[in-house]
């Protein structure tokens, strides 16, 4: 055996034992599905029509994440064991190490979360999770295949792009839910192929990827709210009308009594479809697509306060907008 080739060996085994993380495929299988589920269907269940009071509310919030994401992981570290076990394996160290870590972000996406419940900042919450996915899978693939490694480098920037084009909250739900479901398995699918050897194969691969896991959720994210059906009330609203504001405040400094209101102007005509003489959701400017409140399409922003005496008297300037994402 010539020295070159007795080099090569020892950079093969070099390498191996580098990147020697290989995650099982219950493990990809039962994040993706935990992690999409919990994304779909987290705002279905703890609502405020369940849970009016916030504190109450978030609490509930914690509780269900935890149960879910606390028992996934419990689960994973018993399945992982056993497997490794029935092949006379052993856990590496490093893989060992990156898993606490992966429990620790995970943590830390049930702690941002219910933080969001209390000081705002609910439309990042999607998006913080996909970021947080794609710190885990990157941490994963510094020590396996280098296509992980630019998996979780690309989850990373596509949680950051979804706030940054502005996408509706119902599209960054999915655009998670798919990096989860999707994202987690074809990863590991990816990894058993060993694709992405080669520069163009892991161009390819990471393509393939974000096209599997961007193209449903941009399709569901902009699909169409079902019409309302015959018979259900659709109230019309002409561009131009008046619309009053009535809010409830409390606080250690100011507060303000339901039966004020604020006086604004409708700047483009509105449909909106009643359910027992309130609004049950559904709503279209004009002859435009149905759009349902739940997507998270309203876009309210509260930008500046200031406070001034205008003769002789306090008066708070606020400086807001509200826009509809997505169009």
């Amino acid at each position: 055996m010539s020295a070159e080739i007795e080099l090569e060996f020892i950079r093969s085994m070099l390498s191996s034992g580098h990147r020697c993380v290989r995650l099982e495929r219950h493990s990809l299988l039962l994040w993706g599905l935990i992690g999409g589920s919990l994304c779909a269907f987290t705002d279905l269940v703890v609502t405020q029509d369940r849970f009016p009071d916030l504190k109450i509310r978030a609490l509930a919030l914690f509780c269900w994440l935890f149960f879910w994401l606390g028992g996934a992981a419990w689960l994973d570290h018993v399945m992982t064991k056993r497997s490794r076990s029935d092949r006379d394996e052993t856990l590496p160290f490093v893989q060992a190490q990156i898993t606490r870590a992966w429990w620790m972000l995970l943590f830390m996406g049930i702690l941002g979360s219910v933080a969001m419940s209390f000081y705002g900042g609910g439309y990042m919450v999607y998006a913080f999770w996909t970021v947080l996915l794609g710190l885990g899978i990157y941490l994963f693939g510094l020590f396996s295949l280098p296509v992980v490694e630019w998996i979780g480098l690309a989850a990373i920037l596509v949680g950051i792009a979804g706030l940054a084009a502005h996408l509706g909250m119902g599209t960054t739900k999915w655009l998670a839910a798919d990096s989860f479901a999707i994202g987690l398995p074809l990863a590991g699918w990816m990894m058993e192929k060993n694709m992405g050897a080669s520069l163009p194969g892991r161009t390819a691969a990471l393509l393939f990827w974000l096209f599997l896991v961007i193209s449903p959720a941009l399709f569901l994210g902009v699909r169409e709210a079902p019409a309302p059906k015959a018979g259900v009330k659709v109230v019309s609203l002409p561009g131009g009308s008046e619309v009053l504001l009535k809010m409830e405040m409390n606080g250690d400094l100011l507060a303000a009594r339901p039966a004020d209101g604020l006086s604004f102007t409708l700047l483009q005509p509105l449909e909106v479809a009643m359910k027992d003489g309130v609004p049950e959701g559904r709503f279209r400017f004009g002859a435009g697509k149905w759009q349902s409140i739940r997507d998270g399409v309203l876009d309210l922003r509260i930008s500046a306060l200031s406070p001034r005496l205008e003769n002789g008297m306090p008066v708070v300037h606020a400086v807001a907008s509200l826009k509809v994402s997505g169009r």
